[in-house]
This record gives structure tokens, sequence and C-alpha cells, in this order.
């Protein structure tokens, strides 16, 4: 095992661990271990959400990305690879089964639709962002059954909805702009 691997297995039995998953080695843990960080968020240095803003990841490392944080995907436009706690947790109540099929509404660049992949049967990505559907395709092309399709609600096609459906899940979020007062006159 590399460095590396090393580094990703650790960061798998800590996130699950942090979320209340006492199995050491369990379903969930694979499904981070096996799923490269590096390969979903472009090439570093990365840009990590702080509460002061973006903080920069001092080299492009991917040992950085292995931490419980939130990486830019497209920075100006609030889109991020969300934090991987929330999602283990949020994995982890869901009871997610082998062989279920899921929607993943939000897939991003494919990182978590990835770990839902290993976790299940068919996953179904949509994302409106056509860069990130673009780079979502490309990064889960070893799992042929994963479909990434660049779609959202807004854009009046209806989304085919695969029968029968176990899971519906979201990671999609939308980040408000900061609203200001108007000047005084």
């Amino acid at each position: 095992m590399t460095q590396l691997e090393q580094c990703r297995a650790f960061f798998a039995e800590l996130i699950t661990a942090s979320v209340g998953v006492s199995e050491r080695g369990g379903r969930l843990a694979a499904a981070f271990a096996a799923t490269p960080r590096e390969r979903f968020v472009g090439k570093g240095p990365w840009r990590v959400f702080a509460a002061a803003g973006y903080v920069q990841t001092p080299s492009d490392d991917p040992v950085f990305l292995y931490q419980d944080i939130v990486v830019a995907l497209v920075a100006e436009a609030g889109i991020n690879n969300g934090q991987p706690t929330l999602h283990a947790a949020s994995l982890t109540a869901l009871k997610v089964q082998q062989g279920e099929t899921v929607i993943h509404i939000g897939a991003g660049t494919g990182y978590y639709t990835a770990v839902l992949a290993r976790l299940t049967g068919p996953v179904h990505g949509y994302e409106v962002h056509e860069g990130l559907a673009r780079q979502a395709v490309d990064n889960v092309a070893d799992l042929p059954h994963v479909r990434i399709v660049r779609q959202s609600g807004g854009n009046r096609r209806s989304i085919a909805w695969p029968a029968p459906l176990a899971m519906l899940t979201t990671m999609a979020s939308v980040t408000m702009p900061r609203t200001r007062r108007p000047a005084s006159p």
C-alpha cells in the first residue's frame, strides 16, 4: 500500500468513525477508501473553504485533501466538493444497500456519486453545471453502473426516473450572495 493509499484508508476510517460508524473497515469506509478524492477536485493546489473564505493548500500534494474539508470546484460560483463527514452521516442515516437504484442530484464532479456507486447498484447522477457534468462523466467512466446527466428541473425537461427507485439523494446546495444595505443618502 502506498503512502497515499494509507492516507486515504485512514481518512475513510476517521470520517466514518466521526459520524458514529463503529464497524472498522465497513462498507462506507471501504467506499471512501476506494474513491481517490484528488481525481475529482482538479489539479492542486486547492482552495479549501473556511469561515473567513477560501484558503489555498501550500502545494498540490493530495494528502491535503484527506481531511474533513470542503474543496472548491468553482469557487467564484460557490460550488464545492462537500464536507466528507456531512455526506458520511447522510449515507449512514439512509442505510444504503447494495443493489439499490439511486438518483443523485447535485453530482458535481462525481466524487460522492462514485462513493454512492460503491455502496449501491445503478446510480443516476444529475448535475446542472455543464463543465462539472462533463468532468463527472470522465471521473466515473470506470463505474459502468453510473450515468451522469447534465440536467435540472429548471430546464423544462422531465427527469427520467428509473424504476424501481430505492433512493433519491441530493447533495447540492446553493450559496446565497451576501446582501448589503443600501448606502444612506
